[in-house]
Order: C-alpha cells, then structure tokens, then sequence
C-alpha cells in the first residue's frame, strides 16, 4: 500500500505514471469517458495536483488497484465537475471532508469476482487514510452499484440528491460516515484483520487494531 502526495518523490515518479496510464486504460478506454481522452495515454486532470493523495495498491511490484483522495476545502471533482449532483448540503464543514475518486482495480484482477482482495484493501485503506487525517465524511460520485458496495461492508451512507443519468449510467452523489466503527466494520466485512497503511505515511495519528 502507497500513499503518494506532492512533492512526489523520485522513486515513487514511476508509479505514478503507471496510475495515471492504467486510469486511462480503464476509464477511456473501457469504461467509455472521452471526454478524458488524451494523446499521450494518461489520465491527469485538474484533481492531480498538490492537494491530491494517492492511495495505490501494487503487488510484487505491479500497480493493481488506485484511488485518489482530495481535501473538500480545496478544488475538487464533487463541487465543480459534478455540482449538478448535489441537491443537499454536506455534513459538515467542507474542511473536515474528502471527495474520493478515481477508484480502481486492474481489470484481470476483478474477472469473475464479487470484491476483489485490492477493493478491499482500498476500501480500508481509504478509511484509515481518512481516520488519520481528521475527516468526519467522505463524499464520491458512483453508479449506484458503488453504494451498494460501500453499504455491504458495513459503511453508513447517505445520497445527497437523487440519481441521475450521466453518460448512460443512474449516477448519485453521496457521503460516507468516517469513524472507528466504520473502519472496523469493512475489516470485518472483508477479512482485513489490521492496518494496511504505513504508520510512517500517515501524517497526524497512528492507528492500531480495531477491535469491536
């Protein structure tokens, strides 16, 4: 497990360039959003900047699963790009949420599983990430499938307006209750028994097992 922020540091620069080519690989061309097409092959928009953290996953040194996680204080993808979504107001003050976004997991890697052991762990790792850094809520803009997800792990989830359809797809906007509970609750839901997070990555607090 990576937690990749600005500045990002030399040997972490091939990583990132391999996250940005694979979200392009399954964002563009799989999943059909053109308008993030690019020439050069590689996802990057406005979001994938200083403010952005970087959840990735790698196994025996192949990138395999990704997230990105961006202060709600700060430009993000939730109010700006998907504005239209919201028809509620946040939970609290922009300042103790995140918008989560660019969520995925290698395409061989989920063939013909429910949840996969990289959407787990990015799942866990996102909260502890989240737990650590101060947040109450985190927000996402998902099919509704996403919800169904987060729901099934344990996660309390409120949408915060009604679907809509975007390129195609029943699409809602809606926030994640960050808490001890939580993170507790999607280790026990997917098997992880304890922190996926280096302690040495996480800026403000360590955090230990979670025990019910």
């Amino acid at each position: 497990m990576h937690i990749v922020r600005a500045p990002v540091s030399e040997g972490m620069r091939p990583l990132m360039e391999e996250n940005y080519r694979l979200r392009h690989k399954i964002f563009v061309e799989l999943q059909g959003w053109d308008a993030l097409r690019r020439s050069d092959g590689r996802d990057v928009d406005a979001f994938d900047n200083e403010d952005a953290t970087h959840i990735l996953v790698t196994d025996g040194g192949e990138l395999v699963g990704g997230s990105r996680v961006t202060p709600l204080n700060k430009p993000n993808l939730l109010q700006t790009v998907f504005n239209g979504l919201l028809h509620g107001s946040l939970p609290a003050d922009p300042s103790l949420g995140a918008d989560w976004t660019r969520f995925y997991v290698r395409p061989d890697r989920r063939e013909g599983r429910r949840r996969s052991p990289e959407s787990a762990a990015l799942f866990c790792a996102m909260m502890e990430y989240a737990l650590a850094e101060g947040f109450s809520f985190v927000t996402f803009v998902s099919s509704l499938s996403m919800v169904e997800h987060g729901s099934s792990v344990g996660w309390r989830i409120t949408p915060l307006g009604a679907p809509a359809t975007v390129d195609g797809k029943a699409t809602v906007a809606a926030w994640i209750e960050v808490s001890e509970q939580a993170l507790y609750n999607v280790r026990r839901a997917t098997g992880m028994s304890g922190a996926l997070i280096p302690a040495s990555a996480l800026r403000r607090r360590q955090l230990g097992a979670i025990s019910a």
